[in-house]
This record gives structure tokens, sequence and C-alpha cells, in this order.
């Protein structure tokens, strides 16, 4: 299996799955950030800068363990795991922030009952 499958997040333009290291694991569409800004959206907390694709984003605010930022019409929402992190760009209004947070919730619950 293809670990791309865990960034198909219908509401996300683009998505990724990686390691806690920043190393890209899979991704959706036209993902681009480096090992660097992997990690730190790993690590990322409330106000700290995310950037990914020429983008910065700041963190604004979490949902049970899903944070988030965005930036004009789009959102960048990240979860980290054990061993791993998932993220996901949203376009539209907002971002679709709430669908975004609901899928991205649901393909990292799977991926902890796993023990990632």
């Amino acid at each position: 299996m293809s670990w791309d499958a865990y960034c198909n997040l219908p509401s996300a333009a683009a998505g990724l799955i990686a390691g806690t290291d920043g190393t890209q694991w899979g991704k959706k569409a036209d993902w681009k950030s480096s090992k660097e800004e992997n990690a730190k959206i790993c690590k990322a907390s409330i106000g700290s800068m995310i950037s990914v694709g020429g983008v910065k984003y700041m963190i604004v605010n979490q949902s049970g363990p899903v944070f988030f930022g965005v930036k004009g019409d789009k959102a960048l929402v990240s979860y980290p795991l054990k061993k791993c992190f998932l993220a996901a760009i949203g376009h539209g209004p907002k971002g679709n922030l709430g669908a975004l947070i609901d899928e991205i919730g649901k393909f990292a619950d799977s991926l902890k009952k796993g023990g990632y």
C-alpha cells in the first residue's frame, strides 16, 4: 500500500504524511516542502509560523490534537502522531477548515491503531 492514500483527504487541495524528522512518506497533489519545513510542521504550536510551498501560515488555534492556521482562503491543518504526522492544505471559504479537521482526524485514527 502506498502512503499517498493517507494524504488523500477529500477536502484537501494538497496533503502530506511524513516522519517526525520531516522525511516525506507520501503526498497528495502538488505538496511542496523541504524536510526542514516538514519537521517544523510536525512540531507546530499555537503562534508558530509554518511555510509550505512559499506560503507562510501562522498557527492560530488547536482542535484536540489538530493544529491549524489560515492564510487568506487557504488553511493548513496538522495532526502529529508518535512516529509521523499528517498535514493538509485546503482552499475555498476559510480553506474548508471544519471538513479538513474532521477528515484528518479520521485518517489519523487508523494510523494510531497501527501504532503510528
